[in-house]
């Protein structure tokens, strides 16, 4: 039986999460970033909200064309938890393999219809030393939720398509729940977040990527300087697979909302369109992230004496 303190370790130890410490020092030499996991311009009333993301190495030799699909997915998740409608994709695509970046190719134009998304530009190294496929998707918005916005006292609510299934890419644990997802479905689900956001009921959130769970929330809390409780009883997760592999997967549908008015009515609204949700904690002011399991408590990080992105603490 899996024990809270092993799942805490293995949340903390998670490659997905680790590497994310080398930000910091960037962010010495480029100067004050808001932790975002999207950038956002504003134009009198109209937000044009821009994320980019790059593929890691592992998962593109293990399987370009799901490389290339989750270019376009990746950044959408970052764009749309923003409350923004995704529009447009431009990527950079380096690779020495002529099938290999034909495979690539056909992953991000699947990518690209199943979000209806246009292809903007793109630019190809066919004569690299690796693979890779870097991207970055532009969207719109009225209003939007941050990742900086969370405030001790609200509702932190967990969403997540379980209607998927579990494979091991490199070193990234996957969970998707869009291949086989018609389109139209997908638009549903996707538009309630948008429409839940534009509404004001949600006013903070971050899409659960690469760190995991845990790590995900680690970053809005940082970004926003709280802490969180979450009872890890709460998370939706897959039936047969350990929770501890769960919290370090990469849902292709995981959220983390704050919501302050009427959170019972935004988990309602994201289970009519296909969402497991449920209200997993709360957001605190000692920026301690704190799992319950079982009657039990841990702590996971000390955000007042930490940093996940690898920022000095002075």
């Amino acid at each position: 039986m899996e024990t809270l303190s092993s799942i805490l370790a293995s949340s903390r130890n998670f490659k997905g999460l680790t590497r994310k410490l080398q930000i910091g020092s960037i962010l010495d030499v480029l100067g004050e970033s808001e932790l975002d996991d999207a950038g956002i311009l504003e134009l009198g009333d109209l937000k044009i909200v821009v994320s980019t993301d790059g593929i890691t190495e592992d998962l593109v030799k293990s399987d370009p064309w799901f490389a290339g699909y989750y270019s376009v997915l990746v950044n959408v998740n970052d764009i749309l938890v923003k409350g923004a409608e995704p529009l447009g994709y431009v990527n950079v695509m380096s690779c020495p393999d002529h099938e290999r970046r034909l495979k690539m190719a056909q992953g991000i134009k699947a990518g690209l219809d199943k979000y209806d998304l246009k292809l903007l530009k793109g630019h190809t190294h066919p004569d690299s030393s690796y693979d890779a496929i870097d991207a970055a998707v532009i969207g719109t918005a009225r209003k939007v939720a941050r990742s900086t916005t969370a405030r001790p006292g609200d509702t932190l609510i967990i969403a997540m398509d379980l209607a998927g299934s579990f494979g091991v890419k490199g070193w990234v644990k996957c969970f998707d729940s869009t291949f086989n997802k018609p389109k139209e479905e997908l638009k549903r689900m996707t538009g309630a977040i948008i429409e839940l956001i534009q509404s004001g009921h949600i006013h903070a959130s971050r899409d659960i990527s690469a760190p995991g769970l845990l790590g995900s929330l680690a970053m809005l809390c940082e970004a926003s300087s709280v802490g969180a409780e979450i009872d890890l009883e709460k998370i939706p997760h897959p039936e047969r697979l350990p929770l501890s592999k769960w919290m370090t997967s990469y849902p292709a549908m995981g959220f983390i909302f704050a919501a302050r008015s009427d959170p019972e009515g935004v988990v309602d609204r994201l289970r009519a369109v296909g969402f497991a949700s449920e209200i997993a904690g709360r957001f605190t002011e000692d920026q301690k992230i704190i799992a319950l399991l079982g009657g039990e408590s841990g702590e996971f990080i000390d955000l007042a004496k930490e940093s996940v992105f690898g920022l000095r603490r002075r």
